[in-house]
């Protein structure tokens, strides 16, 4: 469920169709990656949310880390990523500014979940499967230049 909080850069297109700009973020550590995962659909989720007007892609990513997890880190900018998806009553678009940060041990060691949020460690190849928007796994290893990836898909997807 996509929650509204002042200043989002989420809006109600018309009464099916939602269009929002969100910053995601994919913690990596040791050939792993940070996800909350739904027990009921199997879907791994980053951390991120909505850019809020205002913001940059860079700072929402960075306010959603420490709001989440109680971590500063600086997330790097790796690509950005148009994602389509259906659920019953509604069509959604997302414009994501895909961000990733590689963890020290000490940070991973001192991570904190805001209360109702916790996470796993997946390999990359479980990330990968799970992972929505799928396409997310293709940020997973770096690489030198930011890309641009359109992904149309059709399953149920939270937050």
């Amino acid at each position: 469920m996509l929650v509204q909080e002042p200043n989002d850069l989420r809006f109600q297109v018309h009464p099916q169709a939602k269009f929002d700009v969100r910053a995601a973020v994919l913690l990596v550590h040791a050939g792993q990656l940070l996800a909350t995962v739904n027990s009921a659909s199997g879907i791994a989720l980053v951390p991120g949310g909505a850019v809020k007007f205002g913001e940059t892609a860079a700072e929402a990513a960075a306010r959603e880390v420490r709001e989440e997890l109680k971590l500063n880190v600086v997330p790097q900018l790796v690509g950005i990523v148009e994602s389509f998806w259906q659920q019953p009553e509604q069509t959604y678009q997302q414009l994501i500014m895909v961000h990733r940060v590689t963890l020290t041990d000490a940070q991973k060691a001192g991570l904190v979940w805001q209360e109702g949020l916790e996470g796993e460690w997946l390999s990359f190849a479980k990330a990968a499967r799970m992972l929505q928007p799928r396409s997310l796994a293709q940020f997973l290893t770096s690489g030198d230049a930011i890309r641009h990836l359109v992904d149309h898909h059709t399953e149920c997807r939270l937050g």
